[in-house]
């Protein structure tokens, strides 16, 4: 089956563009007559631990089903090993479920995680696609290479540690969540950096967004951001500028006024060019609860993870495919 982004966002509307250094955000909002009240899945509330490397055991705290995105991951304080999955997965209320196919992503720390509810990172977006695409090998380091890389391109050399990433741009990252701000109803995103749409997000429930929003804006997006200030001083053609002389109030309302028409003009650009990407399903679906499917999809621009139930897209998490 093929799918398009259209599918993915049919039903929502978009809000007002917001730019912060290389990165854009256009908000994805759910109907004004929408309400969480009716969202079938839960915001991912779990309890994670590990009782060997490469496995993670995950409960649903929650008293309705949740989706666990693919590339989830967990650095934690103590002295033990920080892991991430590839693919996501379907949990049950109150479901206690193991994946043998997780991944370590701290080389250099030994030490297994004590299960507990641990606030949940989502991996860099150039490591969340490498993490699907090995999502069936059972290898606990099968990502080291990759996090290797992925730390020398920006000049940290810490093998295959991430937690040193996170630890050394933590001020940045931070400055990612302060200054996107979440608008009414938001159910999802599409993301820019450096001009170009790195990121197609959609969940079931603005509550489900809110919850999962800081550590896709913050680490997933936020990764690729800093690389794009590094290799570039100057801000992405699609952050319009600011055309005034103004000499009075009434004049510099006018300019600004002037800057919001020309930012809908080019969103409405950006999503004429967004919406008829075309995404091929795998052969066969990650996971399954009740009538719905978790399936990887990918295409030549986007790459990720759908929820499909019915003829109806309840999630989504597409990723730029390089």
């Amino acid at each position: 089956m093929t799918l398009t982004v259209e599918m993915i966002l049919k039903g929502t509307g978009i809000g007002p563009m917001q730019s912060v250094g290389q990165m854009q955000v256009i908000p994805i909002v759910a109907p004004a007559d929408a309400t969480d009240d009716d969202a079938t899945y839960a915001p991912p509330q779990l309890e994670v631990g590990t009782s060997c490397y490469g496995s993670v055991a995950l409960r649903n705290a929650n008293d309705k089903p949740t989706i666990v995105p693919y590339g989830a991951g967990w650095v934690v304080e103590e002295r033990a090993q920080d892991h991430a999955i590839g693919s996501g997965a379907f949990l049950q209320a109150g479901e206690h479920k193991v994946l043998g196919k997780a991944m370590c992503i701290q080389q250099s720390q030994p030490g297994l995680i004590a299960r507990a509810k641990r606030a949940m990172t989502i991996l860099p977006a150039k490591l969340r696609a490498k993490a699907l695409a090995v999502r069936h090998v059972e290898q606990y380091n099968k990502l080291w290479e990759h996090i290797t890389a992925f730390n020398t391109a920006l000049g940290i050399d810490a093998a295959a540690n991430l937690v040193t990433f996170l630890r050394s741009f933590a001020k940045e990252l931070d400055e990612f969540v302060a200054e996107f701000e979440l608008v009414p109803r938001q159910i999802g995103a599409i993301v820019l950096v450096g001009g170009e749409i790195v990121g197609v997000e959609r969940a079931p429930s603005a509550a489900y967004f809110a919850a999962t929003w800081e550590p896709l804006v913050r680490v997933c997006y936020g990764s690729l951001a800093i690389a794009a200030g590094r290799s570039r001083a100057t801000p992405p053609a699609t952050r319009l500028p600011l055309i005034t002389g103004a000499k009075t109030l009434e004049a510099l309302r006018s300019a600004l006024a002037e800057l919001r028409t020309r930012e809908e003009v080019l969103t409405q650009q950006l999503m004429s060019f967004v919406r008829p990407l075309r995404l091929e399903r795998a052969d066969r679906a990650d996971d399954t609860l009740d009538d719905a499917q978790l399936w990887t999809v990918a295409g030549m621009r986007l790459g990720g993870q759908v929820v499909i139930a019915g003829d109806a897209v309840k999630y989504a998490s597409l990723v730029a495919a390089n």
